[in-house]
């Protein structure tokens, strides 16, 4: 009973924190170029389970103890494409990321809906890195980029956009509001991305599709809560009645 109880509790907590993932994805899904969340579960550690024999031990079998959240995985995949005919608005080949400067150091994103700010290119309030840092901007001129990544002034060449793959054993750790940490591997600048201007990428939450499974999690929470209350129940009768013998 004690057993039932634990993986009723563990299974309970791993919902919470998946209706947590869903709600963000939901929350996102007007964010420009968001990769939706997904949970990854995997059952508790197994634990062996022996029989004890006198001073001897034999192995019986192996006993896992509920579910658990192992990871979350973000979805490396590209959303639908909107045409806004902004000069300033791109979208990304898949696996390509814009490398943008934080106080935290050079993180990545895939945002792709650039403005001209305080004097510098920005995307969600960070500055755009060019060829060699931050691209700078000039007051009263009219910007456009180029299908290679090049930033123009008017007719004039400014910079262009360092755009980055990776490669290797790496990973993207998720920052918020659509930055991306590299740990490990390499990045490699790409010289001509060929991105698409004047065009976003949407974000590849499907609200159908999180709200379904958005009730799903609740109803999984719901069996393991009632499976939880009825090994309480048991538990509270057995000592009863051991008391009253």
């Amino acid at each position: 009973m004690i057993r039932g109880i634990l993986s009723a509790a563990t299974a309970m907590r791993a919902q919470v924190l998946n209706q947590e993932v869903i709600a963000n994805n939901l929350a996102n899904t007007d964010t420009v170029a968001y990769q939706k969340d997904k949970v990854v579960f995997q059952s508790f550690h197994d634990a062996l389970m022996y029989r004890f024999d006198n001073l001897s031990q034999a192995a019986i079998g192996g006993y896992s103890s509920g579910t658990v959240l192992h990871d979350i995985a973000t979805m490396d995949t590209v959303g639908g494409l909107e045409t806004t005919q902004r000069p300033l608005d791109i979208a990304l080949p898949q696996g390509t990321y814009l490398a943008v400067e934080t106080p935290a150091g050079t993180r990545y994103t895939r945002m792709g809906n650039l403005k001209d700010e305080d004097g510098y290119l920005t995307v969600g309030g960070y500055r755009v890195l060019g060829t060699n840092s931050a691209i700078a901007l000039e007051s009263g001129k009219v910007y456009s980029i180029s299908d290679d990544g090049a930033v123009f002034a008017d007719d004039e060449t400014v910079d262009k956009l360092s755009v980055f793959s990776f490669s290797g054993d790496y990973e993207l750790e998720k920052e918020g509001n659509g930055l991306f940490r590299l740990t490990g591997g390499n990045a490699t600048p790409i010289e001509s991305p060929r991105v698409l201007v004047g065009v976003l990428e949407k974000s590849t939450v499907d609200p159908v599709s999180e709200m379904v499974a958005l009730i799903s999690a609740m109803r999984v929470y719901e069996a393991a809560q009632r499976a939880l209350r009825s090994h309480d129940e048991t538990l509270e009768q057995a000592v009863n009645r051991v008391g009253r013998v």
